[in-house]
């Protein structure tokens, strides 16, 4: 079994507003969650989806299977990811496995 990621390297929090629909006016939200001990760091990285539209990612945001809080809360696709008064969509959810089939972090793109 791997180790979790040690809480010193996870000094964030942010606000994650669950995507529930889109409006007239744009996206719906609705509940939020306050995830605590993740760590986001900026990247830079294009992508062009399939319609060739850009995407820039912003931030890659980890959590920790054992030690981010809420304990196993992933954000999803479309979610709002608020830090430091940035907010941001998540884009991509990548989990990465430890020694075994347990899932150690995942590492969520928001662009």
């Amino acid at each position: 079994m791997s180790s979790p990621i040690p809480r010193r390297l996870l000094p964030h929090f942010a606000t994650v507003d669950r995507y529930s629909g889109m409006s007239k006016s744009g996206p719906i939200y609705g509940g939020s969650v306050e995830l605590e001990c993740i760590r986001i760091e900026p990247v830079k990285q294009n992508a062009l989806s399939s319609l060739g539209d850009a995407k820039n990612d912003r931030f890659l945001l980890f959590i920790d299977s054992k030690n981010s809080r809420p304990v196993g809360f992933i954000p999803a696709i479309k979610d709002r990811v608020t830090f430091q008064g940035q907010a941001m969509v998540v884009r991509t959810i990548t989990p990465f496995y430890g020694s075994g089939s347990s899932v150690h972090h995942y590492e969520v793109r928001l662009a």
